[in-house]
């Protein structure tokens, strides 16, 4: 959302209630509640419950949301000077402390425009996460991308305030060569070498292994405790045992539960190791980096981390925003597992270019 005033311009991110389709759902569960009571037969009365308990919740899910104060999240460009509100004023810059101002589009495809900003003073630093150099003495505005709709308006004001035009190329790139011509009748080459192939790795998978140990040994203790309860005495010892026998069987169904749910579609998560580069898979997100777009990778704890190879990486990958760490490496969402890091270490030296640092073990 854009708010002009005159010559001030607020370009909001800033999540409003959600009052209305909070209404919606609130009023669809109660549909479902009238079906559940109302119908005589037994059969419409489960989903009834069902639907309306679970389209009930996710309304009243919405309502305690619209109920919080929103977090402030804006671009802010007036005749002072132009800022960033997270919250709070994250950072703030007069006209004058800036040498020229730009509106780019990524090169990846589907990327929108963002703000880079160049200051006047190349000794220039920010201690703000939303304001990160790319290179070029440039200072990506990061974590807010632009609509069509508010591009124009944007430009023209920067290039009100700050006196130049506000246009700037991400990526200059010579000019690619013409495609070789082929002779009428070419002779036989042979097939290309195919990359090795591709490794899948369970980022939050269980040991197996472990497990199956694990279950072994609550088998023994439960046939063992079984004995004493049967053919023991009727005495505490027992009763100690009967409650040890289901404290293993409850702890023992429980992670069985943990295990089963971690392989589910919609919780597991996927790390492809390929020839291209690192491939991270959950059933909601899903990107790709490559090995050229890498200068270096580590794994601290369990962290998979990279240092992009390029100064205009935040540029060229807003939607990796959410990974940037504060001293310019990303880390991947989620902790891998025990099982995962071994995985990880067995596999990844046969796809890693030799151009790539590789830093493994505890940091």
């Amino acid at each position: 959302m854009t708010g002009p005033q005159g010559d001030r311009l607020v370009v909001s991110r800033t999540d409003g209630p959600h009052w209305i389709l909070a209404g919606v759902l609130l009023c669809v569960a109660g549909g479902f509640f009238w079906m559940a009571l109302a119908a005589t037969p037994q059969g419409p009365r489960v989903p009834g419950w069902v639907f309306g308990g679970s389209f009930g919740l996710l309304g009243l899910n919405l309502v305690f949301r619209s109920l919080k104060k929103p977090v402030r999240n804006e671009l802010v460009i007036e005749p002072a000077g132009i800022s960033r509100v997270i919250g709070g004023v994250a950072w703030a810059l007069r006209w004058d402390e800036l040498r020229a101002a730009s509106v780019v589009k990524g090169t990846q495809k589907g990327a929108r425009h963002q703000v880079v900003l160049s200051p006047a003073d190349d000794r220039f630093e920010s201690r703000s996460r939303s304001l990160v150099r790319i290179g070029d003495g440039g200072f990506l505005v990061a974590g807010l991308e632009l609509y069509e709709t508010e591009v124009p308006r944007v430009r023209e004001l920067l290039a009100k305030h700050v006196g130049v035009t506000p246009e700037r190329v991400p990526d200059t790139q010579a000019p690619a060569p013409p495609p070789p011509v082929r002779p009428t009748v070419p002779e036989w080459v042979p097939p290309p070498v195919e990359p090795s192939g591709s490794v899948t790795i369970h980022v939050n998978g269980w040991n197996r292994v472990l497990l199956r140990w694990l279950r072994f040994f609550a088998l023994m203790i439960e046939v063992g405790l079984g004995a004493v309860i049967e053919f023991g005495p009727r005495n505490g010892i027992r009763t100690a045992c009967l409650v040890v026998f289901i404290a293993v069987f409850a702890g023992m169904s429980w992670v069985a539960v943990l295990e089963q749910q971690s392989r589910a579609r919609k919780a597991r998560v996927l790390l492809e190791l390929s020839a291209a580069g690192l491939r991270w898979t959950t059933y909601y997100r899903k990107f790709t980096i490559s090995w050229a777009e890498l200068a270096e990778l580590r794994l601290p704890s369990g962290h998979l981390e990279f240092r992009p190879a390029a100064d205009g990486f935040p540029l060229d990958r807003p939607d990796l925003e959410p990974l940037r760490l504060g001293d310019g490496w990303y880390r991947m969402p989620r902790t891998l597992s025990a099982t995962a890091v071994r995985q990880f270490e067995t596999h990844i030296r046969s796809v890693l270019p030799a151009g790539v640092p590789l830093a493994l073990g505890r940091g």
